[in-house]
């Protein structure tokens, strides 16, 4: 069920490089950590982006705790999602988010899907769709996985995913019940 009762506004000071330049795009990024301190890791990670030089803050979901998917044996996950105003373009984006996961101890090493500290993932850029060997734009499962849908639903749930044709309310509710469980933290 989507509900937009849990939206905060979170910070409109970010100021880009060059001060006459507009905040021309909207990027939807999840955020997500199963290691240490995974609510905190998820918000520094948000102010880390919100501190970004052509990046404007503008909302961002609860976080949830979230069953791990596909590899199963880890801890769980704290996931969010927050909207971002910016002046960036998607490569320029992904290269500023992947600075940051990794300044936060993020390794690239170890299993696909497994353990991080923090994650970063641009899930829509306005209404690109983008297919390039270094980024996918919508994120290729995000129409898959209930931690990504249930947050993102808070924030956006008329949004039309630009492959599906369907909004984001309507690819949640189409998921199975009772696949990987996500219950609200903050």
């Amino acid at each position: 069920m989507c509900s937009t009762n849990a939206v905060q506004v979170i910070s409109r000071g970010c100021i880009p490089q060059v001060m006459n330049t507009p905040y021309t795009h909207t990027a939807y990024i999840g955020v997500g950590s199963n290691v240490g301190n995974r609510a905190d890791n998820c918000q520094k990670g948000i102010r880390a982006v919100a501190a970004l030089d052509g990046c404007l803050l503008e909302i961002r979901s609860p976080l949830y705790e979230t069953e791990p998917v596909d590899l199963k044996d880890q801890n769980w996950f704290i996931n969010g999602v927050f909207m971002v105003r910016t002046c960036l373009d998607p490569k320029a984006l992904l290269i500023r988010l992947q600075a940051i996961e990794q300044a936060m101890g993020r390794r690239l090493e170890g299993p696909r899907f497994g353990p991080r500290v923090l994650d970063l993932d641009i899930l829509f850029f306005d209404e690109l769709v983008l297919r390039t060997t270094r980024i996918r734009i919508p994120h290729p499962r995000l129409h898959q996985r209930r931690f990504v849908l249930k947050p993102l639903c808070d924030i956006a749930p008329e949004f039309v995913h630009p492959v599906f044709v369907k909004p984001v309310r309507s690819l949640l509710s189409g998921l199975k019940d009772g696949e990987n469980k996500v219950t609200l933290v903050q």
